[in-house]
């Protein structure tokens, strides 16, 4: 909306039909009906004049409580308007402009007639998409006492921003040294005295590099175990979010995707909070790696995932398309979408890097329709060591959580 002046459809008549009619009495000579013609022509003029030079001095400040709130909630919004043109004596319609996916502009009407004045307006927000969302300008629209003419502008007063993040569940995990555990039989075992000959094995899995088999141990135990970790107590994670737009199903704050954000985000803070070093990777690349532990780290991460979009890739992408390029993790847990072969693969190929593996999957048949590809690819792998848990839609992420520990 542009600001400026112009005239309402009432006025514009007004304008029209007087200069007809004054034009009509000036040809047949009514002198009286003529300065009441003139009048009624000349008053829309006099509004729009009156409006165009009488500067609004409405000004505003803006109040966010809380600024920053998980998706799914409310912040409530208070606007104090303050009027310092006593000349203004008409009503004044506020709009204040929000983007159209976070929620739709709010609209009030302040009638206080002549005078300065100050008033207090309030509204909810409900946040139903993540990210960043500024709240402002204030648009505002003066008319004269008749609604013949009308003034648009704009408040002065500051932006406020709404931050909506991905909703944090507190989860029970326990990971790096704590253990979070694999499933099967590939639980990981220290052999040796803790130092620099400190060695993690673990049982031989398929796709497993035979240069990482622990030959001694393994005529020991008379099966193939493999090295895990020159450092095996390192207290590192690497989470997988499935951000991949086609590989999730539903819309909003309880679709498959922001389940997906959510759970991951939640397994990152308390990671962190437990003083692991945690990577996020996506099919787009690197999400958030911290080099250290504390608030910090947590705020970081939080940022990253109120910024995270989806992605048009038709696969995890280069999340595990090097598995060489990974180090060792003391666990790696991925939250995704609907799998393929090439996904499960993938998934396989990178698995062997860390002592615990975790896939967090959808339900299919409850989220759209039943996918035997998928339901193939989680069998896959869970027969390569990974243990995996399904999620329905309704389900909240510390509900699955209490699968994965019970």
């Amino acid at each position: 909306m542009r600001d400026g002046t112009r005239l309402t459809g009432r006025g514009l008549a007004l304008l029209i039909l007087g200069t007809i009619a004054s034009v009509a009495a000036a040809v047949i000579g009514e002198r009286d009906l003529l300065w009441v013609t003139l009048f009624v022509a000349f008053l829309p003029v006099f509004a729009f004049a009156h409006l165009r030079w009488t500067t609004p001095g409405v000004t505003f400040t803006r109040t966010l409580t809380p600024p920053t709130v998980p998706l799914g909630s409310t912040s409530r919004v208070v606007l104090h308007v303050t009027n310092r043109s006593p000349g203004q004596g008409g009503a004044l319609r506020f709009t204040d402009e929000a983007p159209s996916a976070l929620a739709d502009p709010a609209s009030f009407t302040i009638a206080r007639g002549f005078g300065a004045w100050r008033q207090a307006v309030g509204y909810t927000l409900h946040a139903e998409h993540r990210g960043r969302f500024p709240i402002g300008p204030l648009r505002g629209r003066a008319c004269d006492p008749f609604g013949l003419a009308y003034r648009t502008f704009t408040a002065r007063g500051p932006i406020a921003t709404l931050r909506v993040t991905p909703q944090v569940w507190d989860l029970t995990l326990h990971t790096g040294a704590d253990g979070l555990g694999a499933s099967g039989d590939a639980t990981p075992q220290r052999i040796g005295q803790a130092g620099a000959d400190d060695v993690l094995v673990r049982e031989h899995r398929h796709g497993d590099d035979i240069r990482r088999v622990h030959w001694k141990l393994s005529a020991k135990k008379d099966e193939l175990m493999v090295r895990l970790d020159e450092h095996p107590w390192d207290p590192s994670s690497t989470l997988i979010v499935d951000t991949r737009r086609l590989a999730h199903s539903g819309g909003g704050p309880r679709g498959s995707l922001e389940w997906t954000i959510s759970a991951v985000t939640s397994a990152a803070a308390r990671l962190i909070e437990g003083r692991n070093r945690v990577s996020i990777v996506g099919p787009a690349g690197t999400v958030f790696q911290s080099g250290h532990s504390g608030q910090g780290a947590h705020q970081l991460m939080l940022e990253a995932m109120t910024e995270l979009t989806p992605s048009g890739e038709s696969w995890l992408g280069s999340a595990v398309a090097d598995p060489e390029s990974w180090t060792a993790a003391a666990a790696l847990i991925a939250v995704t979408g609907r799998l393929d072969a090439a996904d499960a693969a993938a998934l396989v190929a990178v698995g062997g890097r860390a002592r615990s593996l975790l896939l967090v999957a959808p339900q299919l048949d409850r989220w759209s329709r039943p996918s035997p590809e998928h339901d193939d690819a989680l069998r896959m792998l869970r027969g390569h060591g990974w243990q995996v848990v399904t999620y329905a839609p309704g389900e909240t992420v510390t509900d699955v959580w209490r699968r994965v520990m019970p």
